[in-house]
């Protein structure tokens, strides 16, 4: 059990490697309930993108439902991603809060059910995991910083670090 979060549940993989699968609740996407990872882009405004001096990019991305399990999580320092969901695509992301450290706070990781009807933005150094389509697929619009995937990319491998992995707890 990791301390101060009763909502994650070790389990036993049964692999020979030991390793723990935790269980992350999904709550919903909210405007509150999101703010220490990133913003909301709902009704109620607009945010001001902070690429970090950088030249905006807009991407066309499109993921392929798989199992709702990740053992990486990335960031990028040096930019804010703005992910707009098309065509009502829905999804499931986890996500971390920036930390000066090398790897997200395990005890900090939230998931959130995408319902497709709002854009969101990551704050700069936000720890995340790429979209989880709940239907066959999910499309979106990803706005950040040009050369973001080449020059501003973090990634940590969660079984290296920590030994664990994650599973979402559905709602």
């Amino acid at each position: 059990m990791i301390k101060g979060r009763d909502s994650l549940r070790p389990e036993n993989s049964g692999d020979p490697e030991d390793m723990k699968i935790l269980r992350l609740p999904v709550q919903p996407l909210t405007r509150e309930s999101f703010a220490p990872y990133g913003i909301v882009i709902d009704r109620r405004g607009s945010v001001e993108i902070d690429l970090g001096g950088g030249t905006p990019s807009m991407t066309g991305a499109t993921a392929e439902r798989r199992p709702f399990r990740f053992e990486f999580m990335a960031r990028h320092q040096q930019t804010m991603q703005v992910f707009s969901p098309l065509v009502g695509s829905r999804a499931i992301i986890a996500v971390a809060p920036p930390n000066d450290r090398q790897a997200p706070d395990l005890d900090k990781i939230a998931a959130f059910l995408v319902d497709g009807r709002w854009p969101y933005a990551y704050h700069r150094g936000t720890w995340h995991t790429p979209p989880f389509p709940i239907d066959e697929w999910a499309s979106y619009l990803v706005v950040d910083r040009q050369g973001t995937l080449e020059e501003d990319y973090e990634l940590v491998d969660l079984r290296a670090t920590y030994g664990c992995a994650f599973e979402f707890d559905l709602p």
